[in-house]
């Protein structure tokens, strides 16, 4: 008797290049940015058992990068002088803090996207 799965072929391997890996894809917005991550703390209520505390929450930070890249043609400068930092939340659940509790829940008092000034 022949076991499940034998007979499949496993399928293809994609190639992987280090961009893919890294998260950053040379396209028309990340070339204008670098990204970092960073945790902060806010404090939130859990909805189910109403106790507030700090909870870090982390976020994708891209800031503008100080200069336009070099082979940019008029439509890259365009997009370059519009261009302004942000940080995009990453995370969308937590676990309560409470021992109690402990239960998971969806962070809706904070946006997903906040806009830096520098």
């Amino acid at each position: 008797m022949e076991t499940f799965g034998s007979s499949r072929e496993a399928p293809p391997s994609l190639p992987v290049d280090a961009a893919s890996l890294s998260g950053v894809v040379e396209d028309g917005r990340t070339r204008f940015f670098n990204e970092t991550t960073e945790t902060r703390t806010h404090n939130l209520t859990c909805p189910k058992c109403g106790q507030a505390g700090e909870y870090k929450v982390t976020w994708v930070v891209r800031r503008k990068r100080p200069q336009l890249p070099r082979h940019a043609d008029e439509r890259d400068r365009a997009k370059f002088a519009k261009a302004q930092s942000y940080m995009v939340r990453r995370d969308d659940k937590l676990s309560c803090a409470n021992i109690r509790c402990r239960k998971p829940f969806e962070i809706t008092s904070l946006q997903s996207l906040a806009f830096i000034n520098e």
